[in-house]
C-alpha cells in the first residue's frame, strides 16, 4: 500500500512519522516554472502508522496525523497515475519533476541557502520558496519582528546578495519602504518568498 506525502514549502511539510512509513519516491511540483509544491510516494507497512506535519513558521507546531485518514494506492504505479493527473491541468503550465531520494529522506532535494550575516554570517538551508522570516523564525536567524504580517514593518532587512532569488515586491511592502529602498535590496521577510541562495543582514 502506498501513500502521498505533501510538502508546501514556506507553509508545512509532512514527513514520516514512524519506520512503517518508507519514502520511495520525490517529486517537485512546478507551475509557470516555480515550485509550489513536493510530493513524496511512500510505502506503507503498517495501518497505524503516523505522518508528522510540521508547520515550517514555528518547528515546535506538529500535528501527528494517522495514516489512515491519508488517500491509499494499491501499487507504485497507482500513486505514480495519481501524481500524473494533478500535472494534467488544462493547457497551463504545470509539470512534475523527479528527484533522487536524499540520504535522510526527511530532507528535500534542491535546498537553498540563507545566510544571516548579523549572525556572523550563519548559513542554514530551506526549501525553495520558503517565507524568508518563517526560516529566520525556524533557523534562530534573528531577523527582527511583531506581527509577522506585513502590517508593522519591523522585519524590514536588506538582501545583500541573491536578490534576483527572491519573488516580486509585494503591495505591503511598498507601504513601509521606497522605491530606493527596494533598488536597494530592502525588502520585508515576512512578506519574501526566497528560490535561490540569499544573504541578509538588517
Amino acid at each position: 500500500m502506498y501513500v502521498i506525502l505533501t510538502t508546501k514549502p514556506g507553509q508545512f511539510r509532512t514527513e514520516p512519522g514512524d519506520h512503517h512509513i518508507v519514502p520511495r519516491e520525490l517529486y517537485d511540483y512546478l507551475f509557470c516554472g516555480r515550485l509550489r509544491a513536493r510530493f513524496v510516494i511512500a510505502e506503507l507497512n503498517e495501518a497505524s502508522a503516523r505522518v508528522r506535519i510540521i508547520d515550517e513558521a514555528d518547528a515546535s507546531l506538529v500535528n501527528n496525523v494517522p495514516a489512515k485518514f491519508l488517500p491509499k494506492f494499491k501499487t507504485l504505479d497507482d500513486a505514480r497515475m495519481e501524481l500524473d493527473h494533478l500535472a494534467r491541468f488544462g493547457d497551463l503550465d504545470v509539470k512534475l519533476v523527479r528527484h533522487d531520494l536524499p540520504s535522510d529522506p526527511n530532507v528535500a532535494a534542491a535546498q537553498v541557502r540563507i545566510t544571516f550575516l548579523p549572525q556572523n554570517g550563519r548559513t542554514v538551508e530551506a526549501a525553495p520558496g520558503s517565507s524568508l522570516l518563517r526560516v529566520s523564525l525556524r533557523e534562530q536567524g534573528g531577523i527582527p519582528f511583531k506581527c509577522g504580517g506585513g502590517i508593522c514593518g519591523t522585519c524590514k532587512c536588506r538582501i545583500v546578495t541573491g536578490l534576483e532569488n527572491t519573488d516580486p515586491v509585494k503591495p505591503k511592502e511598498r507601504k513601509h519602504l521606497t522605491a530606493e529602498q527596494f533598488a536597494q535590496g530592502w525588502r520585508m521577510a515576512c512578506q519574501t518568498l526566497v528560490r535561490g541562495d540569499v544573504s541578509v543582514t538588517w
